[in-house]
């Protein structure tokens, strides 16, 4: 701590000297960790001055500091703290030992009330920033090392050559008009989704959209509809809100819709006050089911009903693997009950941070009332940097030859699978997306963690999925793998090891 971070606060009309309550709040700050041995304070005619007391207040309290210890003064050293005897000052936070490593950082619940609630369970992995050596199965990471550097320079050094006064400015809070057509002609012909680029506003990802819609449509006491399993940040988006999260069930046509009165009111609540319904319907998270035709119909007519929204997030919205194909949920005729929720993070890279929602007409206004109090803009150059990418036709290649690699990927994962375990595993969500859902049922009564730990072991991360149910998790082992960014030969080696950790959890040979 520097001296001139020194925080004292004296009470002058109270009845204790002043010299006495610098003496008692410096002692505090040692004890307390914020001062520590070797630390310099002010000489005292600052601290003086800092206070507006006589310097013989601060020369005072500083001889009874040193009386106690607590204080050491040297020629040219000037005044530092000695430390408390028979007392160790806990380490100052982001401070840690020589050749420690780092502790990771983890997320804390929004309100003191959701420490224990099962909907607060903060299950992702961390972020590998530097893969090293190690075979990482980790979801939701696409193909970075095969995205075409070198393009994407030419559209942000095109995009800062056009650059005038105005692209330096303030932007508009709803995104890139040039963008904003680009994204409707996606959508257009990716999703069978019409939409007027007026409707779609482009966000900081697609979890600030997600972020707007739950302040914009969520009162204190009002339910939140999601699918279980769902994505643990999703559950901490809506966990930061004053509604009640109803988690409703999933099989393999998608989300439960018969079931959400019942699970609304099994907790208390009134399904009129359900306001927004999560789904992801093109692959679920984490199952991979693809949410059917005649449940897709019966949801919408739910919604329509109870005057709901419909939050419809198309996380992996290019990358499908199957024959049948079908249209986003928005596409259909909803009445203007489904919102759109799409990002690049998967696309292209997650660093972009661009996304972006396409809405009905009556919430236009309001969503863009939220976007400009909490963040004012989307960086304007990158938007038209990557409008760029998009109009030139670089975007639909990269497309094409990410698809060609992840069902190259996608099929030696799977073989490989089938190869080491055969019937001993059951295998959902191969039909789109980055990741699979697999379930060892021959290691069944086998911890999903021991058997993490014995993969980990041999240079294998792999990532159990029970944390993302909120009721009824499974009953075998099952784990999120992705593929899209292991090579084939690495994705062939590393299933062979988690076979070898399979055998010893359950005591094969």
């Amino acid at each position: 701590m520097g001296s001139s971070e020194l925080l004292i606060v004296l009470d002058r009309d109270g009845g204790t000297p002043l010299q006495q309550q610098v003496c008692d709040q410096v002692t505090a700050l040692v004890r307390s960790g914020q001062l520590r041995a070797g630390d310099p304070l002010p000489a005292s005619r600052e601290l003086a001055q800092q206070l507006a007391v006589s310097r013989t207040v601060i020369t005072r309290a500083y001889e009874l500091l040193r009386a106690h210890g607590i204080l050491t003064a040297r020629r040219g050293s000037g005044t530092r703290i000695a430390g408390l005897a028979g007392s160790a000052a806990p380490p100052r936070a982001g401070v840690r030992a020589p050749g420690t490593a780092p502790p990771a950082l983890a997320p804390q619940p929004p309100r003191a009330t959701d420490g224990g609630d099962a909907l607060w369970q903060p299950w992702e992995p961390p972020p590998t920033h530097h893969p090293g050596t190690a075979l990482d199965f980790r979801h939701g990471t696409p193909a970075l090392a095969d995205f075409p550097v070198a393009r994407w320079r030419q559209s942000l050094h095109d995009a800062y050559g056009r650059a005038d006064v105005a692209a330096l400015g303030y932007g508009p809070a709803e995104g890139s008009l040039t963008l904003r057509r680009e994204i409707a002609a996606l959508v257009r012909q990716s999703r069978a989704l019409s939409a007027s680029p007026d409707h779609i506003m482009v966000t900081g990802g697609a979890t600030q959209a997600l972020d707007i819609l739950v302040r914009m449509l969520v009162e204190p006491g009002d339910v939140v509809v999601i699918e279980d399993p769902s994505h643990t940040v999703l559950r901490q988006v809506f966990g930061c809100s004053e509604a009640v999260v109803v988690p409703v069930p999933v099989d393999e046509e998608g989300l439960r819709v018969a079931d959400i009165d019942a699970c609304v009111q099994a907790q208390g609540h009134d399904p009129g006050r359900v306001k927004l319904v999560y789904v992801t319907p093109s692959h679920q998270f984490p199952t991979g089911f693809i949410m059917s035709e005649g449940r897709r119909r019966r949801l919408l007519e739910w919604a329509y009903a109870h005057e709901a929204t419909v939050l419809e997030d198309d996380y992996h919205n290019e990358f499908t693997f199957s024959e049948a194909r079908l249209p986003a949920l928005a596409a259909e005729r909803h009445r203007d009950t489904v919102v759109y929720v799409g990002s690049f993070s998967k696309t292209l890279f997650p660093a972009l941070r661009i996304g972006y929602a396409v809405l009905p007409p009556h919430l236009v206004r309001p969503f863009l009332g939220v976007k400009w109090i909490t963040d004012r803009l989307t960086p304007t150059v990158a938007q038209e940097a990557l409008a760029d990418f998009i109009s030139t036709g670089a975007y639909a290649r990269h497309i094409g030859r990410m698809t060609r690699l992840y069902r190259q990927r996608r099929r030696r994962l799977l073989e490989a699978l089938y190869e080491h375990f055969g019937a001993e595993v059951r295998i959902s969500g191969e039909a789109a997306g980055l990741h699979v859902l697999v379930t060892l049922i021959g290691a069944r009564g086998v911890p999903e963690d021991e058997i993490a730990r014995l993969a980990a072991a041999r240079g294998v991360r792999i990532y159990p999925a029970s944390g993302y149910f909120v009721q009824d998790p499974p009953t075998e082992p099952t784990f999120l793998m992705g593929y899209a960014a292991l090579p084939v030969p690495r994705i062939t080696e590393g299933v062979a090891l988690l076979a070898a950790a399979v055998r010893e959890a359950t005591g094969r040979r």
